[in-house]
């Protein structure tokens, strides 16, 4: 039974349209029709849009247009629609991506060719422009380099700073938490925060451990989103819908709790299989649960990472 559950876990982790891929192979065995997509207007010429993929967050106004991600490939066509929608004649200037997962950059090449300037974290730029071997519990999987049009041709190490339509945005690195290669976009006049995927609202996270993620990585950024937010801030996570800062401070505290309740069987001696066998995240199952991040995988993400040299 526990080895069932283990293969069943990297099965599905594999398998999900979550996942962190992109180029042309991957988007081919993802097809799926567009979903439809959903804009709420935050004020101060931001909006959140959502689809199917990675939430975007829109600033637009005279000086034009800042997306930040891009979804799916085949989303391009209404997202841009929607963008346009918001926008009018503004141009689209900046594309940034939070991280490298394909439902966050699969339509990075079409905004491109719209005009945007793609822009991300420097471990956003190495992994799109080569190819990727990844091991997720025990499933290997290869992931091509994206075509040049959707590089982002500006990168940055550890913070920049944007100035459009009197906003200051704050672009800050959060290392090693969902991804190597996070960013975080605050707009500081607005009280705006889009948290890309260092933060999945009301459910368990993923964390890509194969791309330089960890739990404990996660922890303090979600301490250090929480530090750059108050009660007045709204924020665009990563998935799910508008979030709150007690929002950011349920996540985090459930992540410390569950990594304590894993780490316990570690302590035991407990092998993975046995582990999953105790259910040791079973009292959190029900609130943050979700089609994707189910007990199993979520509990295997967490003794995997835990139990890593690294």
């Amino acid at each position: 039974m526990s080895r069932t559950l283990t293969s069943l876990a990297a099965l599905a982790l594999a398998t999900t349209p979550v996942a962190f891929a992109h180029g042309n192979g991957t988007h081919t065995a993802q097809a799926a029709q567009p979903a439809e997509v959903t804009t709420s207007d935050l004020g101060s010429g931001i909006y959140m849009l959502t689809g199917r993929g990675g939430n975007l967050g829109v600033l637009t106004g005279p000086d034009g247009t800042f997306v930040i991600d891009s979804q799916y490939a085949e989303m391009a066509p209404g997202l841009l629609n929607a963008i346009s929608e918001v926008a009018g004649d503004a141009d689209l200037r900046f594309l940034l991506n939070t991280h490298w997962h394909g439902d966050h950059v699969g339509g990075n090449a079409p905004m491109a060719g719209s005009g945007a300037t793609i822009v991300a974290h420097d471990e956003v730029r190495t992994r799109l422009t080569t190819d990727q071997e990844l091991s997720l519990l025990g499933r290997d999987r290869s992931t091509p380099a994206a075509e040049e049009e959707a590089w982002p041709v500006i990168s940055y190490a550890t913070e920049m700073s944007l100035y459009l339509n009197g906003q200051t945005i704050r672009v800050h690195h959060l290392p090693d938490a969902h991804t190597d290669g996070d960013s975080a976009i605050y707009f500081e006049e607005a009280n705006v925060l889009h948290t890309g995927d260092v933060m999945f609202n009301g459910s368990f996270p993923f964390v890509d451990i194969s791309s330089g993620g960890s739990f404990q990585g996660y922890v303090d950024a979600l301490q250090t989103l929480y530090d750059l937010t108050d009660e007045e801030t709204r924020i665009i996570p990563g998935h799910g819908p508008e979030a709150t800062r007690e929002d950011i401070k349920a996540l985090r505290d459930m992540l410390v709790d569950t990594m304590a309740a894993v780490q316990t069987e570690i302590d035991a001696g407990k092998s993975l299989e046995e582990t999953l066998e105790a259910r040791p995240l079973e009292p959190w199952v029900e609130d943050w649960a979700s089609g994707f991040m189910t007990e199993e995988i979520f509990t295997s993400l967490v003794y995997t990472d835990l139990t890593s040299e690294s």
